[in-house]
């Protein structure tokens, strides 16, 4: 069974990565959870929610996983988290799939991934507290964009970000219409 890691923290934004997760989480992928809190790691998620990660980040092999998803949320209290830095470096640098999407992206951008790669994020110049760790040139308009390896969106699509995850990672086809209709279109019944 594939795996797949999602990064919480005080602050992430649940509804970004909800439908994403539902999807993931299936007989192809177990999802697992981690955090950098090492005492009393339970983190808050915007919406007040209490989670409790699966493993802290000093526990995390990159070799056991496919992609590592961050949500959204503030993310500036971890920029500075050498050991999630390293992380996802060794994830980039292993030629994993990252995935971030809203303010997640900043934790690309402290890490130095985002130096030379291109992205989208619903941050911007205007964030003073991201402004020396994103390489701003990069930033795109699309509200989704993926270029080596990396999948960033803007915070309000989270469908089309889930979309391409589950496009990259084999579950779905580009060629599938629509694969999220489900969750898209109201139904009556």
């Amino acid at each position: 069974m594939k795996k797949a890691l999602v990064l919480i923290y005080d602050s992430f934004a649940e509804f970004e990565i909800s439908i994403l997760l539902t999807c993931l989480n299936s007989p192809q992928y177990k999802v697992e959870t981690f955090s950098v809190k090492k005492i009393d790691n339970t983190v808050i998620s915007t919406g007040g929610m209490k989670y409790t990660p699966h493993f802290i980040v000093d526990e995390i092999n990159p070799e056991e996983y496919e992609i590592l998803i961050i949500p959204g949320g503030i993310p500036a209290p971890l920029m500075n988290d050498e050991r999630l830095l390293s992380l996802l470096q060794a994830f980039f640098n292993q030629n994993k799939l990252l995935a971030a999407i809203c303010a997640g992206p900043a934790l690309l951008g402290a890490a130095g991934i985002l130096d030379n790669v291109q992205f989208a994020t619903s941050l911007d110049r205007q964030d003073s507290e991201y402004l020396n760790v994103m390489n701003w040139e990069n930033k795109q308009k699309e509200l989704l964009v993926v270029d080596q390896g990396v999948i960033t969106a803007t915070g309000s699509n989270y469908l089309n970000f889930a979309e391409e995850i589950l496009i990259q990672l084999g579950i779905h086809q580009r060629e599938e219409k629509d694969c999220l209709k489900y969750f898209r279109t109201p139904s009556a019944g």
